[in-house]
């Protein structure tokens, strides 16, 4: 079939140009210069013409065709070419997660130096040389990235955090400022920006920025710790004041505002105490008891009393507590109190409804919560019972957490003394720890 096609065309081509040439014989002259005319059938110079014309659109044919292989070759280089730097770049990135820095931050370098351009890789390498230790080198790969990107906000807030660890918070503030003012809807950023603030001494302006991250939070689990913060950079803000009646003013008005808020209560507590002001000490307790019994306060009410050698004061306000409450951890420290009051045998009966219960609750398991035996080998002491006392006292100083000690809901960290901040972040957060060895129960405001 190809044949007889073939066959065909050269035929009709054929006829066409005799055809062409029968009704076009006359000569005709075409001058190709001054002195060289070209005498043709005009048949011949239509033939010529058309010939020309269709090696003029095969020529042009031809060059499109060699400039579209070539950049169809340029652009399957430059993928090859990407394909690579994404694979040094996935790679160094994997070892960056992995831990392995040394590693990454070669990888992340190579791919830095192929591809100059690319915002993730800049930031992955200077993570990578933050975590060897050189932010000199990491805040450079920033600088040099922010000059080529702008101010690009996840950029801002690497720089702010970088300059933040090198101790320049006044160099992170105004990056996180930047930052915050090209996305000002980050509750991410605020938050960065108000811990730079905080770090510089600069209070009136963190509370702000705290303020407007808890106004844009929407996800609760993230509004109640953006509420913590901003509860804690108000207490930090207020002891920091120099002036001592408005730093009292305003951590009365912050304990009067959120009630289970420990730290303003016992700063207040803890300032009066320091000026030998006992009284004012005592109803900054009460108050607080009477609106929200927790242990932390039930402690120092107690130690107050007790250091100033009338340890029966605390009794009204214990047993309040333990009426309402009902819990472990109050009658203990009752029972505690009643012992240096020297109502022994009230104290006595106290541990031993304590231990009925106890035993009852754990089917039968032995009560020996650090607690009870301190309080116990007291009471045995007061009773001039020494041996029964050493040992009940041995017991509670080498059981498996300091008595009447403090516990993190957190991260379960446990203190001896109760601190305001806790390692994992958790701010005004230590609450009462009151059970047996087997496991950590927290008792405080949650469980009042």
């Amino acid at each position: 079939m190809r044949r007889i096609a073939v066959v065909l065309l050269v035929v009709l081509v054929g006829a066409g140009v005799a055809l062409l040439f029968h009704f076009n014989g006359h000569p005709s002259t075409v001058h190709l210069g001054k002195d060289n005319p070209v005498e043709l059938p005009t048949a011949a110079h239509l033939l010529i013409a058309a010939v020309l014309g269709a090696g003029v659109v095969l020529v042009a044919t031809t060059l499109r065709g060699i400039a579209q292989g070539f950049s169809a070759w340029r652009e399957r280089r430059r993928r090859r070419r990407a394909d690579a730097v994404e694979k040094i770049r996935q790679e160094g990135r994997h070892r960056l997660w992995a831990g392995d820095f040394q590693n990454a931050d070669k990888k992340l370098a190579r791919a830095a130096e192929r591809d100059p351009q690319d915002l993730e890789t800049h930031l992955a390498l200077s993570r990578s040389r933050e975590e060897l230790g050189d932010l000199e080198g990491a805040q450079r790969i920033l600088e040099t990235a922010r000059a080529q990107h702008g101010p690009d906000p996840r950029l801002l807030s690497r720089l702010g955090n970088v300059a933040l660890a090198r101790g320049n918070a006044g160099a992170a503030i105004d990056a996180f400022r930047e930052a915050t003012a090209a996305q000002p809807e980050s509750p991410r950023l605020l938050s960065e920006l108000m811990a730079a603030l905080a770090a510089e001494g600069r209070y009136p302006e963190a509370v702000e920025a705290a303020r407007r991250r808890l106004g844009i939070e929407r996800q609760p689990a993230r509004r109640e710790r953006a509420k913590q913060e901003w509860l804690a950079i108000r207490y930090r803000a207020a002891v920091a004041n120099p002036e001592p009646k408005q730093a009292a003013n305003e951590l009365k008005h912050l304990a009067a505002e959120e009630p289970t808020f420990l730290p303003p209560i016992l700063e207040l507590a803890a300032r009066a105490r320091a000026e030998g002001d006992v009284r004012t000490a005592d109803r900054t307790y009460r108050d607080s008891l009477r609106r929200h019994p927790s242990g932390p306060v039930l402690d120092r009410f107690q130690s107050l009393h007790t250091s100033s050698g009338e340890p029966a004061r605390a009794l009204g306000p214990l047993r309040d507590v333990c009426k309402k409450s009902g819990l472990a951890g109050p009658r203990l420290l009752l029972a505690r109190t009643l012992v240096a009051s020297g109502k022994l045998d009230e104290a006595e009966r106290e541990l031993a409804a304590l231990s009925q219960e106890s035993t009852a609750r754990n089917r039968g398991a032995v009560d020996i919560a650090p607690e009870r035996d301190l309080v116990a080998g007291e009471l045995a002491l007061a009773r001039e019972l020494d041996r029964e006392a050493a040992k009940l006292l041995l017991r509670a100083a080498t059981a498996r957490r300091v008595p009447f000690s403090y516990s993190c809901p957190q991260c379960r960290r446990t203190v001896p003394e109760w601190v305001a901040e806790c390692p994992c972040g958790a701010f005004g957060r230590y609450e009462w720890s009151v059970n047996g060895t087997d496991e950590v129960r927290v008792q405080g405001a949650k469980s009042t």
